[in-house]
């Protein structure tokens, strides 16, 4: 296994990034967070949002956004 190999991201990594920057509203993304949950493979969306952010793929903004979106559930 080369290095390349090592640092290259997922397909299925980008995939979720391009869908969660394409969020416009809560209702989009808990119908995101809906569909990643019928897969048992992947991990709960707020976790995948925090490891992106972690991993610096995804901007502090976009993930403070979809995060508030995620935990206040749109009640404001």
């Amino acid at each position: 296994m080369t290095s390349t190999q090592l640092t290259k991201p997922q397909p299925a990594e980008d995939t979720l990034i391009d869908a969660l920057r394409g969020c416009r509203n809560v209702n989009e993304l808990k119908a995101l967070e809906q569909r990643l949950a019928t897969n048992t493979d992947s991990p709960p969306l707020f976790t995948w949002i925090c490891d992106l952010l972690v991993a610096r793929r995804i901007s502090r903004g976009l993930a403070a956004r979809l995060l508030f979106e995620l935990h206040d559930g749109g009640s404001t």
